[in-house]
């Protein structure tokens, strides 16, 4: 690859590799990098290793020779690891527990959206002076105005993921490296935030990790393509148009009956799934109670209402997509369900025909015949645990720890999920912190649904994963006995549903059928 003098970044013949202490450690791409970004370039990167690329990008890998990875654009004085800025969303604000972002005791270690945003810059010595125009300006920008003083922790999922892009913003990086910048955003919000990285460049620089189902800004000018055997396609957006179409149609049409053998091979495994699972179980009458009911149910945080007189009934076996845009209080529903909120014990909520209350019923009886998956979770759950293990914790309500004691019936159900969804044996003894984000939400997903629960909560379950594994999740759910209620602003990462609550305002709530 030629030199250019204003290259922002460029590799040429890299090979990446985890640790520098290992001379042997095995390469993260079959093939070296040959990759270059230019400052009048805005790139996003996708595929199933973007991930890996982005990191490589930000420096949080080591390129060997040292050389064949550099960064130009940077004074020869600047580290890249202190002006770089790479940026996540595994999940919600990090909580020791489910249940802390609804309490309303907060210990010294909890912080304001303020302090959360500014970080150590507040009283690290070495830290440069805050600048509080920008502090001001970065929270304007971002609609984060007016929640300074809100515990961090009470923040919706996208008000979060709006205050770690403020962090990132406010250290004013010379890079900064998003991977899934609208995870979890409603329309609104993502336009939003699109709007904020436009307008970015080129004080910091920025690169976006997106997937092939995901909608790539106008603003984006060049794509590259990545997998295991490194980067198998980069160009303009012109360029690469036909062949993102085609990725697209092969995930699209997962399900079609021209589908390749091994999707059929896939299909015969998810009704063997399908074959495991159970009726709802009726009532001493021989009928089915209603699973859940809310009758007039209102919740509050320091007076200021959240939910207002809701009255809402879900059947055993329905579907349901919960909606509403981010803070409108789809996360304190469902927290009230599985009683993580510390208003859950309320006789107005009800489950098989009994009004909840305390001293009659604990986190764990009302959990047992519920799963679910949510941004929460993901944030909390023990990187150490293998993808196995992760699955197998879906057997023991409330704990993260591996069952020891599983029955020859519950191995079995495990491994027909662990080979319809392809996994190898390798990858199911995988720690979860080296897996793909999109498999890290695959193996809570089977988690949710392995005891066959009557009632499964998919809060955003299914966003981040690959397009083929989210068509196998929905082929999953559609011979799925149980009451579902899914929370997902992208209407490809929802389920097959039949009714919809779409929570507008405290108060204000919409019902109807799809």
């Amino acid at each position: 690859m030629a030199a250019v003098t204003n290259q922002l970044i460029r590799f040429e013949g890299a090979t990446l590799k985890n640790f520098l202490s290992v001379k042997d450690s095995v390469s993260l791409f079959k093939t070296p990098l040959n990759f270059q970004i230019l400052p009048n370039e805005k790139w996003a990167i996708l595929g199933p290793e973007k991930s890996t690329l982005l990191k490589a990008i930000a420096s949080k890998y080591i390129a060997e020779p040292p050389l064949s990875r550099t960064y130009p654009f940077l004074h020869q004085t600047q580290w890249p690891s202190e002006v770089i800025q790479f940026l996540e969303f595994k999940g919600v604000l990090p909580t020791a527990h489910l249940a802390a972002r609804y309490e309303f005791f907060k210990d010294e270690f909890d912080q304001t959206t303020r302090n959360f945003v500014l970080g150590h810059s507040m009283n690290n010595l070495h830290s440069k002076p805050i600048d509080y125009e920008l502090v001001e300006r970065v929270f304007e920008q971002l609609q984060l105005s007016g929640l300074e003083d809100r515990w961090a922790l009470g923040l919706s999922n996208g008000q979060s993921r709006r205050a770690r892009l403020a962090k990132a913003l406010i250290k004013e990086p010379k890079l900064l490296v998003v991977d899934d910048p609208f995870l979890g955003l409603d329309p609104e919000a993502s336009e939003l935030v699109s709007g904020v990285l436009k307008d970015l460049p080129p004080h910091p620089h920025v690169v976006l990790g997106l997937r092939y189902q995901d909608e790539i800004p106008k603003w984006i000018t060049h794509l590259a393509f990545v997998d295991k055997t490194g980067i198998i396609n980069q160009g303009t957006c012109e360029e690469l148009s036909s062949v993102l179409e085609q990725v697209r149609d092969r995930a699209h049409h997962w399900n079609n009956n021209n589908t390749n053998t091994a999707s059929k091979t896939q299909r015969q495994s998810v009704e063997k799934i399908i074959q495991t699972f159970k009726p709802p179980h009726p009532d001493a009458t021989g009928n089915l109670t209603p699973l859940l009911q809310f009758k007039n149910v209102s919740v509050s945080y320091r007076g200021a209402p959240v939910i207002t007189d809701l009255s809402w009934e879900v059947q055993h076996g329905s579907k349901w997509h919960v909606q509403g845009n981010n803070g409108a209080g789809k996360s304190t529903l469902l927290s009230l369900i599985t009683a993580d909120h510390p208003q859950s014990w309320n006789s107005s909520i009800e489950m098989y025909g009994e009004p909840r209350r305390t001293g009659k019923h604990s986190f764990f009886g009302i959990n047992e015949s519920i799963g679910f998956s949510s941004p929460e979770l993901h944030s909390i759950f023990p990187n150490s645990r293998t993808f196995y293990e992760t699955v197998a914790t879906g057997f023991i309500v409330g704990s993260f720890i591996t069952p020891t004691d599983l029955t020859n019936v519950e191995k079995q159900r495990i491994q027909t999920y662990l080979e319809s969804f392809g996994i190898t044996a390798e990858q199911a003894q995988t720690p979860f912190r080296e897996l793909s984000i999109s498999d890290q939400k695959l193996a809570l997903f089977i988690r949710a649904i392995i005891k066959n629960p009557d009632l499964l909560i998919l809060d955003e379950a299914l966003s981040v994963m690959e397009q083929a594994r989210i068509e196998q999740c929905k082929e999953i759910l559609k011979g799925f006995p149980g009451a579902v209620l899914a929370i997902g602003h992208i209407e490809q990462e929802v389920p097959q549903c039949d009714h919809f609550i779409k929570l507008i305002r405290p108060g204000e709530y919409i019902i109807g059928d799809k």
